[in-house]
This record gives C-alpha cells, structure tokens and sequence, in this order.
C-alpha cells in the first residue's frame, strides 16, 4: 500500500470506470463500453427530468421514461 507522505494516508481510488471502455463521458469522464451505455449514462446522470416523465396515476416524477416505464410495470401493474 503506497502512502501519501504528507498525511500518512493511501492513495484516493481512481474514478470508477468500466475496464477496457472506448467510449468515455465528456461531462465526468467515465468510460463506458458501448454507445448506447454512454447515451443511457449520459440520460441518467446528467441531464435534468424531464417534463413528461411524470407518473400519470401517483404523479411521481422521473429522469427518464425508461424508469417512469420500470415503475409503472412494478407498481401500478393492475391499473391503467
């Protein structure tokens, strides 16, 4: 274990990153391993929700359709 002189403390982990990503994010710089992974982490952790992501039957709101999507088949299966 290296430590830092000055503190006496190891070293800060690197950035979490997906081992051997082409494709990285240009807002924080994770690596990702394919377009469509980099699209979807892009969506999920970067923008703002978006407006219609907003559950019809408890008014939930969501980042992303993709999980307005996810919750409605959980929680309101039954209803429509």
């Amino acid at each position: 274990m290296t430590r830092r002189p000055s503190l006496g403390l190891p070293p800060p982990p690197p950035p979490p990153t997906t081992m051997g990503g082409s494709h990285r994010c240009d807002v924080c710089g994770k690596q990702l391993s394919t377009k469509l992974t980099l699209k979807r982490h892009k969506e999920q952790q970067h923008l703002q929700p978006l407006n219609n992501a907003v559950c019809s039957l408890c008014h939930k709101v969501f980042r992303t359709l993709n999980s307005l999507n996810n919750h409605r088949s959980i929680y309101h299966r039954r209803q429509k």
